[in-house]
């Protein structure tokens, strides 16, 4: 199995130098210390959802804020779904009025008038 040098285990997992610290001095991680002061660190599986919390609980407030910025872009997504229906029901309404309307604006307008009105032959025969 490789040994990690301090800085390596920090950029492999993408963690800052004193969180990996912290794991060692709470005997999460498995280390040799050398004689200059150097850390070898025995690379080990990601740690547990708990472990990682009570190491480092600014990620888990920052994994909450993922998860509901996911879950607002869910609902506007939704929401602009509905919207998008309602704009095209509104549509179809307007069009159906408008259709409407013209077959009632035929129907009232007025007969056209004739040239001759029929009073003065009803006088002559009458």
């Amino acid at each position: 199995m490789a040994v990690l040098a301090l800085d390596q285990a920090a950029r492999l997992t993408e963690l800052g130098k004193i969180t990996i610290t912290r794991a060692i001095n709470c005997s999460w991680l498995s280390t040799r210390r050398k004689k200059d002061g150097i850390y070898e660190v025995d690379p080990v599986g990601p740690p547990s959802p708990k472990r990682s919390h009570a190491l480092m609980p600014w990620r888990a407030a920052r994994f909450a804020d993922l998860r509901a910025d996911e879950e607002l872009r869910r609902r506007v997504a939704l929401a602009e779904e509905r919207l998008a229906d309602l704009k095209a029901a509104l549509e179809d309404m307007r069009a159906q009025r408008d259709a409407w309307q013209e077959m009632a604006q035929a129907r009232i307008r007025p007969a056209p008038a004739s040239a001759t009105s029929r009073w003065p032959w009803l006088r002559a025969t009458g």
